[in-house]
């Protein structure tokens, strides 16, 4: 790269020199016209060259208009050796992208990308193609992250990775309304490569930052409303001898009052409720009613969920038997007061001594079943597990 430059710069200083002597020889050979006329040619020539690598000297790591940014952008995307980290906004680039991104991430490329929640359905494509082709996808909220661009290889070594940022600014007199879909061609884009060398201390920033957002966010998901018959409810439940008998006719799904609720248990454990925060958040970005049964799009990964399963009693009152987490978090941590539940009577005694809902409190650490349900009859413990399981391997 820098033999390059000096070579521009060698033959502009040359050219510029060969001009300025041939004028300078034109004006001390009027009276010969022939020796003139070369000289004013070369000259002329030699100004030709200059302008011409005048025209050409440019930052070869410098990419303006969108075709070269968006060339400039795939290559560094789809050729990666070991992992992409990529800053995206609504990742429009996504579909155009998912088979390279496939073959790369079969390849064992480690691919993420932190891009903004999916508000509309083409968004929600965009997400889909990523983690169809097995991309790690996280969401920020709005703007929270104003960077956009992408950090490639960086754990190839100390001085290794690339990088490229991308900048997008709207036209003169073109209004932009935050939050909406953008017309790439109302905006003027470019963007920089940055090298491994010269560039490793902006590249390691880059990635660290990267890193440290990452980190905090939780993983990115895509919900879709499911609507099951109570026979598909049946053929679920069959799966825990418990419910083996119950018929279509003892189930139902339908809103829950939150302050009628009873628990089998004492706690929650209070690190599942991150995670499943970032569940409820996802019921409010996708439209959903919380619980209202939906399937689940993550890492690759396809989930069937189900609402939580709330047993009825004789004496009318609902007892959770699973969807603990869930319940409490929304209950605690938003206006809540009711929630979409799978119903079921007739299913017999329960694993424990039923406590009121609002009794139930965090624990930092899962308590044995003993110390945690009330008077514990191991014999009548639904393992809800088992369902999970199974919906999961038909998903």
């Amino acid at each position: 790269m820098a033999l390059s430059q000096k070579a521009n710069a060698v033959i502009q200083w040359g050219s510029l020199l060969v001009g300025i002597t041939g004028i300078s020889l034109d004006k001390l050979l009027k009276e010969h016209p022939l020796a003139s006329n070369i000289s004013s040619g070369v000259a002329i020539a030699a100004f030709i060259i200059y302008a011409l690598t005048q025209a050409l000297r440019r930052d070869l790591n410098r990419f303006r208009g969108k075709s070269k940014v968006d060339l400039a952008w795939q290559a560094l995307l789809t050729r990666a050796d070991s992992s992409v980290s990529v800053f995206a906004g609504d990742a429009s680039w996504a579909q155009s992208s998912q088979s390279a991104l496939a073959d790369r991430t079969r390849a064992g490329v480690v691919v993420r990308v932190l891009c903004r929640w999916p508000s509309t359905p083409s968004r929600i494509e965009q997400v889909q193609a990523l983690i169809t082709a097995g991309v790690q996808v996280k969401y920020f909220a709005d703007d929270l992250i104003k960077l956009r661009g992408l950090v490639v290889d960086t754990n190839m070594g100390p001085d290794g990775g690339t990088a490229l940022t991308v900048k997008r600014t709207p036209k003169p007199n073109i209004p932009i309304t935050p939050g909406q879909p953008v017309d790439p061609s109302l905006c003027d884009y470019e963007a920089r490569r940055y090298l491994p060398g010269s560039d490793s201390t902006y590249i390691s920033t880059l990635h660290q930052l990267f890193e440290s957002a990452w980190e905090g966010l939780p993983q990115g998901i895509i919900m879709t409303k499911l609507t099951l018959t109570k026979s598909r409810y049946r053929t679920i439940l069959s799966q825990i001898p418990h419910y083996s008998h119950i018929g279509t006719g003892d189930l139902e799904v339908k809103n829950i009052s939150i302050a009628s609720l009873y628990s089998c248990c004492r706690t929650v454990k209070a690190a599942r409720l991150q995670r499943v925060s970032a569940l409820i958040e996802g019921y409010r970005r996708f439209d959903l009613e919380p619980f209202e049964p939906c399937k689940l799009e993550s890492g690759g990964r396809q989930l069937t969920l189900i609402p939580p399963i709330v047993e009825e009693q004789p004496d009318g009152s609902f007892v959770i038997i699973d969807g603990m987490h869930r319940i409490y978090q929304l209950a605690t941590q938003t206006d809540a007061q009711q929630v979409v539940c799978l119903v079921l009577k007739s299913v017999g005694n329960l694993p424990s001594i039923p406590i009121p809902f609002q009794q139930v409190r965090t624990s930092p650490s899962k308590l044995p079943r003993t110390d945690n349900f009330p008077s514990y009859n191991h014999q009548n413990f639904r393992d809800i597990k088992t369902i999970d399981r199974n919906l999961a391997a038909s998903s």
